[in-house]
């Protein structure tokens, strides 16, 4: 009598299925039919898929049943139902036929599979109603979740950013939220602080951190930039928890070179998070850690390190990388050294600063700017003189600031403006009056509105603008006290310092450095520290350094 050789199949689809051990009913249940049949089998030929999507057949186990029934290793295979074998119709019909080929009976416990036309049918239709269900189940939670998160509820979070405690449902009385915790809550703020008025990189945020002994979500002293980056990017810290940033996509055909460390070789699921559109996230109101204004300052201090990329201690090299640019046509400037002879006949290194627009080849062939390339050490040192008076001579701010003839309408202007306007808002309503009342024709209604709005549009823009002067005035008082502070943090010894000193003082206080053939001007962004609410940065055209000509290098291509 020949033996069948026995073997059965079980899968369930979550991690948290998976940790919950429910697939063990599965294998109680298919144990239980094989020795019933007569036909036990033996823990070499148990395969089970235990926290994997049945949406795909990428699964461990089922490769090497697949692999063993290939060889003819297996006559018989148990599966609990046929979702269990796959969610998707095409793959369970693919199943079937690969089996059928080699040979190998399969058996359904919450059916026989007959041979019939009708028992094909049947199992058609149980495996479209899988996917179908599948897909439905997937849909509703889709829906349902987002019309939760806008309507406000925090229900639909599984967990809460660093700083925050996730207060559940149950622990809630019925509805979720985020409770901030007081020492990663400082953390949090340290690091926008760190970021949005100090402007420093990731990577000094991470050594602050260290030094300061300060613990990860994970009870870890060692901070990543990549945990940072995270911090930063996540709007929960300005009172708006975001819902949907990501979205579940197919993953690619690309293979992975190797598995984590901990992982299995194949993933677990077909699909893998990738971010969605910031259009499409939905806000969810929570407590904030950190003001708008703050937030938005740490975000384009982040953009502004990018551009920048900063360099490592470990090598000096361009002083004013990042912060460089073509007046003419808008492009960088970046730092270019040659090695060739100088004078004597000696071979040195000649730096400089070259505009991108000047490089043909970038351009197919043909520069877009004539633009000449600046000796390097006459640029550092101009700059570095200017950045070393402004801190000697803080007043100086508000003196280019007059002198650039902004200053605008006093107080008093500013509300004899006001006081024009009001007369003008007073007449274009006994205009209608005269107009609803029969006094005026439609055509003289007509143009005399027009001139009214027109005379009361000027007053706003005039109002607007000596507002805005007198806001810009007050908000440069703050800015030169905030470089005294800087002034006498540095001290009187600015000529001794180092060139990683020099280069942060310089990123700390200018913005950019507009480069023209003639003249090279800077512009300076102080940020003036309000110890409150977020501070916005300060742009201001200083000078011209020194006036003088933009010598280059002979042979400027």
């Amino acid at each position: 009598m020949t033996t069948i050789r026995a073997a059965f199949y079980a899968r369930v689809s979550s991690e948290q299925q998976a940790a919950a051990h429910t697939i063990e009913s599965q294998i109680s249940a298919l144990s239980e039919r094989a020795r019933s049949d007569g036909t036990p089998v033996p823990p070499e030929r148990q395969f089970v898929d235990d926290g994997y999507s049945g949406a795909t057949l990428i699964r461990p186990a089922l490769d090497r049943l697949r692999d063993l029934a290939t060889v003819g290793a297996i006559d018989r295979i148990y599966v609990h139902s046929p979702d269990r074998l796959a969610r998707n119709y095409a793959y369970q019909v693919l199943l079937l036929d690969e089996w059928r080929r080699r040979g190998v009976e399969l058996m359904f416990l919450n059916r026989p599979l007959g041979q019939s036309p009708e028992d094909d049918l049947l199992l058609q239709v149980q495996g479209i109603v899988a996917e179908y269900e599948r897909a439905k189940i997937m849909e509703r939670s889709r829906r349902g979740k987002k019309h939760a998160a806008q309507s406000g509820s925090l229900n639909v979070m599984s967990n809460a950013p660093f700083g925050y405690r996730y207060v559940s449902v149950r622990e809630g009385g019925g509805q979720a939220r985020f409770e901030p915790v007081a020492e990663q809550a400082r953390i949090v703020q340290q690091i926008f602080s760190w970021i949005g008025r100090d402007r420093c990189s990731l990577a000094e945020v991470c050594r602050r951190l260290q030094k300061n002994g300060d613990l990860t979500a994970t009870g870890k002293r060692s901070w990543s930039r990549q945990t940072v980056w995270h911090v930063l990017q996540n709007p929960a810290y300005q009172g708006r928890a975001a819902y949907g940033k990501t979205h579940m996509m197919p993953r690619g055909k690309k293979a992975r070179p190797r598995a984590a460390r901990g992982r299995p070789p194949e993933p677990r699921r077909s699909n893998a998070p990738a971010g969605a559109d910031p259009k499409e996230w939905v806000f969810v109101p929570v407590p904030a850690l950190v003001d708008a204004a703050l937030f938005r300052a740490a975000q384009q201090q982040l953009q502004e390190n990018r551009s920048r990329a900063r360099l490592g201690r470990r090598r000096p090299g361009y002083l004013l990388q990042g912060l460089t640019c073509c007046a003419r046509c808008g492009y960088a400037y970046y730092g270019k050294t040659t090695h060739q002879r100088g004078a004597g006949g000696q071979m040195k290194d000649f730096r400089y600063y070259r505009c991108s627009g000047s490089d043909g080849y970038r351009f197919g062939g043909e520069r877009i700017c004539g633009n000449a390339q600046v000796q390097g050490e006459f640029l550092e040192t101009a700059v570095w003189r200017e950045v070393s008076d402004l801190l000697t001579n803080p007043d100086r701010l508000e003196r280019e600031y007059h002198g650039g003839n902004r200053t605008g309408a006093a107080s008093d202007n500013v509300e004899a403006l006001k006081t024009q306007r009001l007369k003008l808002q007073h007449a274009l309503e006994r205009l209608i009056d005269s107009f609803t009342e029969g006094l005026i024709e439609k055509d003289q209604f007509t143009s005399r509105m027009a001139r009214t709005k027109s005379r009361i549009a000027d007053l706003d823009a005039k109002i607007k603008d000596d507002t805005g002067d007198a806001d810009q005035l007050e908000r440069m008082r703050i800015a030169t006290r905030r470089l005294r502070e800087l002034a006498a943090a540095v001290g009187p010894h600015l000529e001794n310092t180092d060139w990683h000193r020099r280069r942060d003082m310089i990123r700390m206080l200018v913005r950019r450095i507009e480069i023209e053939s003639e003249v090279i001007k800077i512009v300076f962004c102080i940020t003036p520290d309000t110890r409150g609410a977020g501070s916005e940065s300060i742009a201001v055209t200083l000078s011209r350094v020194g006036g003088t000509k933009n010598p280059h290098l002979p042979g400027n291509a």
